[in-house]
């Protein structure tokens, strides 16, 4: 009977663990969903280079017709002017006074992250010191999309580009044209979009949608409550003996992973997330094989380093694409990862205080620790089946 009702209450565990974990809201555990879009205004027209992950279009328009769960030129060119129509019609310029139309044949370009639609676009705008900018692509379906605006203008080559992250669910927005932003003008990027914050946001909003991200956090902070002793477990007496050695593992993965997305932002190192998504799910595995058994042998604060390297790779795609001036990458990838910062702090805070309230519940050793672990091996094995075949097992991955 007690074997029972230990299972009993471990399998009760394990749902609550997963309804904290991944019922809020629909995520990806894989890339964010991410656009591009390079507008350059010439003389009273605007040219736009607009590239869309096919991965995002398919699951919106249901491009792969024969269901092998690989895109061809053919299945793609038969849907075009379903794609053109569903694209032109969530993105606005000037309120609809500057229409969209097609200049170039639209084309597919590889990427280390996947293969990008390109719309060439063209429209006849009037010259002005502001544009307005309504854009809603996969607002229906995706919460996690964003628009990466890139803003340049011929007649303002000296300046610097503006840039945006556009957030479908957030209205029209309006902004200067590079040159145009006031006194500072030509002297760098449009001072209001720097003090917008967007990026910051765009950090918070990353890994807050992120559940590998989140499920490896909290992989390191079950057991922060406990000590481990030769006969077993037991719980620190007092919150500073859990949060000051959590503070140093949650340091060393903050410090590896900046370092990981400023290099990989600056294209200095490379690596496809055929790799780096694989790799993520195999960091959990092992954070979570720890908990249970101590293959990490102590040295959590090394492998909490190693492993934040990993996933700074995860973190930072987007930003590279943009091909910023080094001052505005700079200033983007600051703001981007105290967002990152920020969120992943949120999420330790609240984990780290309902664990302290459970410590002294003498089944928090086998239940919440061990289960928690245990669940958090399979949904990592899960997802490391996910990514290395091309497969979808999980609703939330």
């Amino acid at each position: 009977m007690q074997r029972l009702e230990r299972a009993g209450l471990a399998a009760l565990a394990m749902l609550v663990l997963v309804s904290l974990l991944l019922g809020a809201a629909p995520a990806h555990a894989h890339k964010a969903s991410d656009a591009y879009l390079h507008l350059q205004r010439k003389g009273d027209t605007i040219d736009l280079r607009w590239d869309i992950a096919l991965r995002d279009l398919d699951a919106m328009l249901d491009l792969d017709t024969n269901a092998d769960r690989k895109l061809s030129w053919g299945e793609v060119r038969t849907r075009l002017p379903d794609i053109r129509a569903y694209a032109l019609a969530r993105l606005r310029l000037q309120q609809g006074q500057c229409v969209l139309a097609e200049a170039q044949p639209p084309a597919v370009e590889d990427r280390i992250d996947g293969a990008y639609l390109v719309l060439r676009l063209q429209a006849p705008c009037k010259a002005g010191a502001a544009l307005d900018i309504d854009y809603r692509l996969f607002r229906e379906v995706d919460p996690t999309h964003r628009g990466l605006l890139r803003m340049e203008a011929e007649d303002a080559a000296s300046a610097q580009p503006t840039v945006r992250s556009l957030d479908p669910s957030a209205g029209p927005v309006s902004l200067p044209w590079p040159g145009n932003a006031g006194e500072a003008g030509a002297a760098g990027t449009d001072a209001a979009a720097q003090a917008d914050g967007g990026f910051f946001r765009d950090g918070i909003h990353h890994i807050l949608i992120g559940y590998d991200h989140i499920l490896f956090l909290i992989c390191l902070l079950l057991p922060a409550v406990l000590r481990r002793r030769a006969d077993g477990w037991e719980p620190v007496l007092a919150w500073r003996e859990a949060v000051w050695p959590m503070l140093g593992i949650v340091t060393m993965f903050t410090i590896a992973h900046s370092i990981t997305l400023a290099l990989a932002g600056l294209k200095i190192v490379t690596i496809s997330p055929r790799i780096i998504e694989p790799g993520i799910a195999i960091t959990i595995m092992l954070a979570a094989v720890d908990n249970i058994y101590p293959v990490l042998r102590g040295r959590r604060k090394l492998f909490s380093f190693l492993f934040g390297l990993i996933h700074g790779f995860g973190f930072a795609g987007a930003l590279a694409e943009l091909d910023l001036p080094l001052r505005d990458f700079v200033i983007a990838l600051l703001q981007f990862n105290l967002g990152v910062e920020a969120g992943q702090l949120m999420v330790v805070a609240v984990v780290l205080v309902a664990l302290l309230a459970l410590r002294n519940w003498q089944r928090y050793p086998p239940l919440v620790l061990r289960g928690g672990s245990a669940l958090a091996v399979l949904v990592a094995a899960i997802w490391l089946g996910e990514r290395v075949f091309d497969v979808k097992v999980l609703p939330f991955s």
